[in-house]
């Protein structure tokens, strides 16, 4: 990851003690009542930033990553993990396999993103100090790619999503960190043979480029229409981000097929969120979700909206849980129109601290509908816990959930879990 990031100690040899009863692995954690017990992909290879994604025609295959920060001098790239048999073990994967890939010569380790495309075959995101690098992969197992898949480098968290067999669609951010960035588009249709020249989806110079925090983003049908979403942050002074001020829930939007942007404002909240990424997805029907967290001065909920004209109007901003913390929200559309699920990692504490339990939430929306439960009925963690930047839920062709959630355990160590729902 190139911006800064800091993370808090583990506080207190109470909270420590308390974390052991918490260990991670699923024989710790029963299930709750439609839900698998999570399992454990990896303690070790694991990061506050969880990406994850389902096999669009093979449910019990399921693909994820976390960065391993960059340059990674020992292994070369981020941590990537995948199941074939729905979960229950998880085998890491090495995405530079050809001697002749360009990616065997730099060191990526930065922000991660994985996809699939209609066809099936995997793709995988990922950062170093000069480029993104992008490859591919029809089995899982050998891999091509190419470490300079942008024309406008240098790369900060990259998000890709699939299309038709071939195609992927690319969104990424100049460097983050405590300075205005411009956001890009860029794709390929021929399995990363070629990628378009970046166009920018936002620029220093535009009111609504400066100091953004670039969520995902989706493609409705057909590839022309395409929606972002982000944070804007409202500056004090020029060149320093200020927090505590009040921010934007923005929205960007393309009509054809990503040649030409333009945003427009969501919602306006008292201050920046809490959890960087806002989150977006699109259901069956083409409705938007959109989804954050943010603190006020009692609590740090989610927040949810939704669209039913692509982005035009938006319905009123709600909070999916009072009185508690959440973080990390991730949203994915349903199966049928105003359907979404919205998961992330909270505590029952309103403010969370060295004692507090954790949980993996999950929202379930149907129209004015929500509900909102635990997927265990035991916490996954006890004990401080450093804030994640997202965690992920989807959808697969069955309309069952899976997730992969990112928790900061004892001593100083990420986790990543993954757990489907039954």
């Amino acid at each position: 990851m190139l911006r800064k990031t800091t993370y808090r100690l583990i506080l207190g040899l109470s909270a420590a003690t308390l974390a052991v009863s918490a260990v991670p692995g699923s024989a710790h954690h029963v299930a709750a009542a439609g839900w698998q017990a999570p399992v454990l992909v990896s303690a070790t290879q694991a990061n506050r930033e969880t990406s994850l994604v389902v096999h669009p025609q093979n449910p019990d295959e399921v693909f994820l990553c976390d960065p391993s920060g960059v340059p990674a001098v020992f292994d070369n790239q981020s941590y990537f993990h995948r199941t074939t048999n729905g979960g229950a073990t998880w085998s890491p994967v090495r995405v530079e396999t050809l001697a002749t890939d360009t990616r065997q010569y730099t060191f990526e380790g930065g922000d991660c993103d994985v996809a699939y495309d209609a066809g099936g075959t995997l793709w995988s995101a990922d950062t170093w100090l000069g480029n993104l690098s992008i490859g591919h992969s029809a089995d899982g197992v050998n891999w091509q790619g190419t470490a300079l898949a942008t024309t406008a480098p240098v790369v900060d968290r990259p998000w890709i999503v699939g299309g038709p067999p071939g195609t992927l669609y690319v969104t990424y951010q100049d460097l983050q960190c405590c300075s205005p960035s411009a956001m890009w588009f860029t794709k390929t249709t021929d399995y990363g043979a070629t990628f378009s020249p970046a166009v920018p989806i936002t620029t220093f110079a535009s009111a609504d480029g400066p100091y953004t925090w670039e969520g995902n983003f989706v493609v409705a049908n057909g590839g022309n229409d395409i929606y972002l979403v982000y944070s804007r942050r409202l500056q004090s002074g020029a060149g320093v981000v200020v927090n505590g001020l009040p921010a934007v829930i923005s929205l960007a939007s393309s009509h054809d097929g990503g040649a030409t942007w333009a945003s427009t404002d969501i919602a306006r909240i008292p201050r920046e969120t809490s959890s960087i990424y806002p989150s977006i997805g699109m259901d069956a029907g083409g409705y938007l979700h959109v989804a954050w967290a943010a603190p006020r001065a009692s609590d740090n909920p989610i927040f949810y909206t939704s669209s039913s004209d692509g982005g035009s109007t938006w319905s009123s901003v709600v909070t999916l849980v009072n009185g508690k913390t959440g973080q990390a929200p991730w949203v994915a559309g349903g199966p049928a129109a105003g359907q979404a699920a919205i998961a992330w990692l909270g505590s029952p504490d309103a403010v969370a601290g060295p004692f507090s339990d954790w949980y993996f939430y999950v929202a379930k929306v149907n129209g004015s509908s929500v509900s909102v439960a635990t997927t265990t009925t035991d916490p996954v963690w006890t004990g401080e816990q450093v804030v994640p930047e997202f965690e992920a839920v989807r959808y697969d062709k069955n309309g069952k959930l899976h997730l992969g959630m990112s928790v900061f355990q004892a001593p100083n160590q990420w986790a990543v879990f993954y757990q489907r729902e039954t």
